[in-house]
């Protein structure tokens, strides 16, 4: 299983295998946090490293762990700080539920619930493109997610396929709250942009803008989005969340009806 709870640094290339389970720890890594003794690294990014925990109850954890470095930076505190107030306040159906947060003298960490996965990354490199109702029901599944989130003014602000994950049932999760924020209107568009660029990952397993890093700022800037593999209903929608110089922009709410009515797919 690929890192489902992290913000590990990877590459976007969808021929990459993902890796299987938990990395080892390293050697300087700690052995226990918040209660739980240590199993392995599940993710690791510029601020943070996630670990894979268990208590003495036998009950896994996600142990996110802000990086040494990163402990006395005053922006770094702050979105720390912001990530647990947005999983404090998003409902357990949106997002892992969180345990607990807390400074043990060394370490600034949360611990939440530990969801398996797949991801979306994984589940469309391994098993293709979803189609049709499939399709559908993701779109509604995640537009549904993030319209609760809007509803709530908490905002993700980093929606990207190994950031949703499924879980008991095949219902769909957000996961890393790390840039969230609470009623920030530039995160909004930004989330607007990733909910419609999830969707059309799912459809076709690539994003609205590829190509070598001038391609893709170039084609952004210019609101060129490739979304001809959309249901036909659906593209107005979604090129408007897609085309950052488009003045109008729908709310996740919109983006869900468009989605959600009956035979949009064909």
């Amino acid at each position: 299983m690929a890192n489902s709870q992290g913000s590990q640094e990877q590459t976007e290339q969808q021929n990459v295998p993902a890796p299987v389970g938990p990395a080892p720890l390293q050697a300087a890594d700690p052995v226990s946090i918040g209660g739980f003794e240590l199993l392995g690294r599940i993710g690791a990014g510029r601020q943070a490293v996630v670990y894979l925990g268990r208590n003495t109850h036998g009950e896994s954890a996600a142990v996110k762990v802000l990086r040494a470095e990163r402990r006395d930076d005053r922006r770094s505190l702050e979105a720390f700080e912001r990530e647990v107030e947005a999983l404090g306040l998003a409902p357990d159906s949106i997002s892992p539920r969180l345990y607990g947060a807390g400074w043990d003298g060394r370490h600034r960490y949360t611990t939440s619930e530990y969801l398996t996965g797949p991801s979306l990354e994984e589940l469309i490199r391994t098993g293709g493109p979803l189609g049709g109702a499939e399709l559908q029901q993701f779109a509604v599944g995640i537009s549904r997610l993030v319209a609760e989130l809007h509803r709530l003014r908490i905002h993700h602000g980093d929606l990207k396929p190994r950031h949703v994950i499924t879980g008991p049932g095949g219902r769909l999760f957000l996961i890393d709250f790390g840039v969230a924020a609470i009623g920030d209107g530039a995160l909004r568009r930004r989330d607007l942009f990733g909910l419609a660029s999830l969707i059309l990952y799912a459809a076709c397993g690539r994003f609205p803008y590829e190509g070598t890093p001038l391609e893709i700022s170039t084609r952004t800037m210019g609101g060129r989005p490739e979304i001809g593999m959309l249901p036909r209903s659906w593209r107005n929608t979604l090129r408007s969340c897609l085309e950052p110089n488009r003045r109008f922009c729908p709310s996740a709410a919109g983006v869900l009806r468009t989605v959600g009515r009956y035979g949009s797919w064909a």
